[in-house]
């Protein structure tokens, strides 16, 4: 969703005029970007699924 910084808030995309400004200020408008440790922390999530995963097949393989 595009962010106004001038404004401060968000803009639906359906209030964008046709050159991409807040229909507010007119102030170009900017997409937020994903913070980096946002995805470190889902790759990190991930990997310890991952192996927590093993543990439990390794588990049943020895307890089956």
């Amino acid at each position: 969703m595009p962010w106004c910084d001038t404004c401060d808030h968000m803009v639906e995309d359906d209030q964008i005029t046709d050159e991409g400004e807040c229909p507010e200020c007119g102030d170009q408008l900017a997409r937020r970007k994903i913070p980096w440790h946002f995805k470190l922390m889902i790759g990190g999530t991930g990997v310890y699924l991952v192996w927590r995963a093993y543990q439990g097949i390794g588990w049943l393989v020895h307890h089956a």
